[in-house]
């Protein structure tokens, strides 16, 4: 598929052809699952770390009662690693306990780190990732090769949604979850600027505490922007903005996705704006991989199917920009979960290249 900007041209590899995405990791061999969790981080120029889930079959697979494994790439995604457990996930579910840590964002800092967050999930009595608690992250100063024990970065409980990182300050997107009822439920902004070393809560966002999945990003103008999902209406991504980097927010917006658009990943890519998800889960039509494109991050085009359901629950995703540590061409690489059987997934890759006219 080609999408055209004033700039240039995207090419996105497999084509748009439904389900032709490549094939990253296939549960489907030994009857296992990956939903959600799926952080990537470049580390050096070309060099990559890609996790997923490695879960049981519990809920007809979507559980979180498993463990992160990672696969390497030294030359931007081309080829990969055998997958290996990741330690301190695996350590956890082995206890044996109740308790299991997924992975859905990572970051690189600017003295050359790599941040990894960690969700913790109570599986102690049901195969779901909820209730959850206090998350905690690791740090990594060799490439990913050993990892740093487990520290918190807040007390409250919920889920990292999105972590972004500008002019060397990290920022983390945080769902609070206790339950519907309390005050300290909602989305909160944690930031970092001393490379992980310590991070304090910069700002509560204006969203209802019962928004969940989230994804924040920069505008042309240079105002951060935060997006939620509600299932109330799914055609509907509500957004704030701000004009000092998290301190304080506009009132709620909306954006409209003609396809809808459930979990969005939000990312700009040489000028343009794209988002990934699934297709919404009410309705018609729903549960595919889907993907929009938009000039400025507010306006979306009528967007496309990147891999139509064919079975249960998928599209637990995530965005990495390959080349953003080096001075060369870049590519956009999609990362997502897509189910085979009933909702036990497999997880898939697409690829965006750009070619400058």
């Amino acid at each position: 598929m080609i999408y055209k900007n004033k700039n240039g041209v995207f090419h996105i590899t497999p084509s748009d052809i439904p389900n032709t995405g490549i094939m990253f990791v296939d549960h489907s061999k030994n009857n296992r699952s990956g939903h959600f969790g799926h952080a990537l981080v470049e580390y050096a120029d070309q060099k990559i770390l890609a996790f997923y889930p490695n879960c049981n079959t519990d809920n007809d697979g979507h559980s979180g009662r498993g463990w992160m494994e990672y696969k390497r790439s030294e030359d931007g995604g081309i080829t990969w690693s055998e997958g290996e457990p990741l330690p301190y996930s695996k350590n956890l579910y082995d206890l044996h306990i109740g308790f299991t840590s997924i992975n859905e964002k990572a970051v690189l800092t600017d003295d050359g780190k790599i941040i990894l967050f960690n969700l913790i999930c109570d599986v102690s009595k049901n195969a779901l990732w909820e209730p959850y608690v206090a998350p905690t992250y690791i740090v990594s100063s060799d490439g990913g090769y050993t990892w740093s024990e487990g520290k918190r970065f807040t007390n409250l409980h919920g889920r990292v949604y999105d972590v972004y990182k500008h002019n060397g300050a990290v920022y983390v997107l945080m769902a609070c979850c206790y339950n519907s009822n309390l005050e300290s439920n909602g989305f909160r902004l944690f930031c970092s600027e001393n490379n992980g070393k310590s991070f304090y809560e910069r700002s509560r966002l204006p969203f209802k505490p019962n928004r969940f999945y989230g994804s924040l990003e920069l505008l042309p103008d240079g105002r951060m922007i935060a997006y939620t999902y509600t299932d109330e209406n799914e055609y509907l991504i509500e957004y704030v903005t701000s004009e000092n980097m998290g301190k304080s927010w506009s009132e709620v917006g909306t954006v409209f996705f003609a396809k809808r658009l459930r979990n969005p990943q939000i990312i700009r890519f040489e000028g343009s704006y794209f988002a990934f998800g699934r297709s919404g889960s009410f309705g018609e039509n729903i549960g595919n991989i889907i993907l929009y494109c938009s000039e400025n991050g507010i306006d979306w085009d009528e967007g496309r199917y990147l891999a139509m359901k064919t079975a249960g629950i998928g599209a637990y995703s995530n965005t990495l920009i390959i080349g953003a540590q080096g001075n060369g061409n870049k590519t956009l690489l999609y990362q997502s979960s897509h189910a085979y059987y009933r909702s036990q997934t497999n997880v898939l890759h697409w690829r965006i290249d750009y070619c400058a006219q």
